[in-house]
């Protein structure tokens, strides 16, 4: 699975795409990967957030997982594709975003990993 540049990642496998002022926030191929077949995404537009709590959770056919906040803030967008066909996730991880989150304050991205450092991560 290639990775892309241009996204920063945790090391609770998310990933954040800057969109202006806000963040597109999907999973990652190995969280996918882990959980496999996706069938159901619970958040919901408007919720606020905690730093490291859940934000939303999804299950697949084998568990359910929390999905893990990077920062505090406020979801603002859910992606309707997704909520629709959540499995579309485990087809291409990083082309659907499962939402658009606003952060209380600014990130500093090199609190979060690299491409490379996320492969590092999920290598061990």
């Amino acid at each position: 699975m290639i990775y892309p540049d241009k996204l920063i990642y945790t090391k609770e496998h998310v990933w954040l795409e800057p969109k202006g002022k806000n963040f597109a926030l999907g999973i990652t191929h190995f969280a996918q990967d882990l959980l496999g077949d996706i069938v159901y995404l619970e958040i919901k537009v408007n919720s606020e957030f905690k730093k490291f709590q859940a934000l939303g959770s999804i299950e697949s056919v084998k568990t359910a997982s929390d999905i893990i906040a990077p920062e505090s803030g406020k979801i603002i967008l859910v992606n309707p594709d997704i909520e629709l066909s959540p499995e579309k996730i485990n087809d291409s991880p990083f082309s659907n975003w499962i939402c658009h989150v606003s952060f209380n304050q600014n990130i500093d991205e090199s609190e979060f990993l690299t491409k490379e450092e996320y492969i590092d991560l999920i290598k061990t």
